[in-house]
């Protein structure tokens, strides 16, 4: 985690790197990493659709570039207690933050036919 931050702030020695992630695990994993830069690199706990607000709260008026890793990780998909993979035996959690929304399993269990059929669709 947060491989690319290292990669992009060792081969650009100038730039300043603001990473967003949902998922405060892996944001700390990721503060770990990346200590070594120091003031270059801030990390906010936030969703992709957040960073005009982020990049507003810390006074950033421009952009230079933008990297989206949006997917699962293999730290979320390796850890039977993220509920991310049918292959272990763990509850159905799926979630990205696990600090607040609903679990897969509350969804599966909970939610009428109806609505399963339409979020599936």
């Amino acid at each position: 985690l947060g491989g690319h931050s290292d990669a992009l702030l060792r081969r650009f020695p100038q730039i300043r790197l603001i990473g967003l992630d949902r998922d405060p695990v892996a944001l700390g994993i990721s503060r770990e990493r990346l200590a070594t830069f120091g003031s270059r690199v801030t990390l906010v706990h936030a969703v992709y659709d957040e960073l005009p607000r982020v990049l507003n709260e810390l006074g950033i008026t421009r952009v230079h570039g933008v990297l989206f890793d949006l997917g699962v990780s293999s730290m979320q998909l390796d850890d039977a207690r993220r509920g991310f993979a049918y292959a272990q035996d763990a509850v159905l959690d799926m979630r990205m933050d696990q600090t607040h929304g609903t679990t897969a399993a509350e969804v599966v269990n909970t939610y009428p036919a109806s609505e399963l059929a339409r979020i599936l669709r």
